[in-house]
């Protein structure tokens, strides 16, 4: 089975959302495979227009999966489909 494709779509320098959720993001992947692609929003004119108001974004398998904020345990239940997980 082919790992989850997870984009993370930032903005270059001065976003406080974008540095804690990818801090969440590296938590997850301690706990959960998936292969990780980092996009900045300024270099794709197509990702600008559609997210520019919602970043920090996160897509898996091309469907939006979070924006703004997550906790690692969310982002765990989203990367892999579940709708629970809970570290003890």
């Amino acid at each position: 089975m082919p790992l989850p494709k997870v984009q993370f779509i930032t903005k270059e320098g001065g976003c406080t959302l974008c540095d804690d959720l990818f801090v969440e993001l590296e938590s997850a992947q301690d706990y959960v495979d998936f292969d990780l692609e980092i996009l900045k929003i300024e270099q794709d004119e197509e990702l600008y227009k559609k997210y520019w108001d919602k970043i920090p974004v996160i897509l898996v398998n091309g469907s939006l999966a979070v924006k703004y904020r997550a906790t690692r345990d969310e982002l765990i239940r989203k990367i892999e489909g579940r709708s629970w997980w809970k570290f003890w």
